[in-house]
């Protein structure tokens, strides 16, 4: 089983208008509402394809019921600190002419630090039960940017692995834990390293520099340009595969979903890699913030081609 934590949870509003016009009246076409959040997302999606998931995390008093009826609905189990305040509302505008969703996110409510400290018990706890701890995503106002390295290192002594996705401090503190795999995307990456990254070469470079420091398996993922994933002994690149892309949106959270289930199953790097692909590409084939089926998945799986890199 993996556990998902989810600190800043979210409902996506998804709108599609035919052309969007900045500073300008757009008429709706169709709406879809979801409940997200990028560790609800991952836990959703390993469900789908066929692994075990528990979510926990920060629940919010309002809108709260969303979230936990939604996984219900799916079968998935959950136990949230639930705090003072509501679920934000992040609003996804789809520009149907051009297929680019225009995101206009809010930040989250305040959390209490007596609250973040029940919520690493119960992580803690968790984690005593889970093959894989999966930490991803924002964080809502106040809580700080070391809160990933807190969780990470409250996990070091068990025997359990941790995967980190996240950005900027998030990231940047959170290696310090040494998690096991992170998946920054290129530009997640870029922002770390504080300059830009064009070739192959340079992502194998800078995830080895994130191996130096401790983490054993970096995934990047390049956007319509593919993913790599370097390992201290191996880096293997796939290019994206050629589907119909109507949404990017859990398109990271569907690779790390994979990636648990390839880990779960002590799976190769090249095969990790291969995992990842196509759960990404199954996801973006999908509307709004819809997410990667098993169908999909299986059905685009033997069309990912892995190549070994040099290091």
């Amino acid at each position: 089983m993996i556990t998902t934590v989810t600190l800043n949870p979210c409902i996506d509003r998804t709108v599609t208008v035919e052309r969007f016009t900045y500073g300008s009246m757009n008429r709706i076409l169709e709406s879809r509402t979801d409940v997200s959040g990028k560790g609800i997302n991952v836990a959703i999606v390993h469900k789908n394809l066929g692994g075990k998931s528990f979510c926990t995390g920060i629940n919010y008093r309002i809108r709260g019921e969303m979230i936990e009826g939604h996984l219900d609905a799916l079968g998935i189990p959950y136990d949230f600190v639930t705090v003072d305040g509501e679920v934000r509302i992040n609003l996804k505008i789809l520009d149907r002419s051009r297929g680019v969703i225009t995101e206009v996110n809010e930040s989250g409510y305040p959390v209490e630090e007596k609250d973040l400290h029940t919520l690493v018990r119960k992580v803690k706890e968790m984690a005593a039960k889970s093959s894989i701890v999966v930490l991803s995503g924002s964080v809502p106002r106040q809580v700080p940017p070391e809160i990933y390295r807190e969780l990470l290192t409250e996990l070091k002594d068990l025997p359990v692995r941790t995967v980190l996705d996240a950005e900027g401090q998030l990231l940047l503190e959170g290696v310090k834990a040494k998690p096991y795999l992170v998946k920054p995307n290129d530009y997640e990456l870029e922002k770390a390293f504080g300059r830009q990254l064009d070739t192959h070469a340079d992502f194998v470079e800078a995830a080895k520099k994130l191996i130096e420091q401790g983490v054993s398996i970096v995934c990047v993922s390049l956007g319509a340009k593919g993913a790599i994933i370097v390992d201290e002994r191996e880096a293997f690149f796939a290019p994206a595969l050629p589907v119909p892309v109507k949404s990017t949106v859990g398109a990271g959270d569907s690779m790390v979903a994979a990636l648990c289930l390839a880990m779960e199953q002590d799976m190769a790097l090249a095969d990790m890699l291969r995992y990842g692909t196509a759960a990404a590409a199954a996801t973006v084939m999908k509307e709004g913030t819809e997410l990667c089926t098993k169908a999909d998945f299986d059905r685009i799986f033997d069309q990912v081609v892995v190549e070994k890199l040099n290091l």
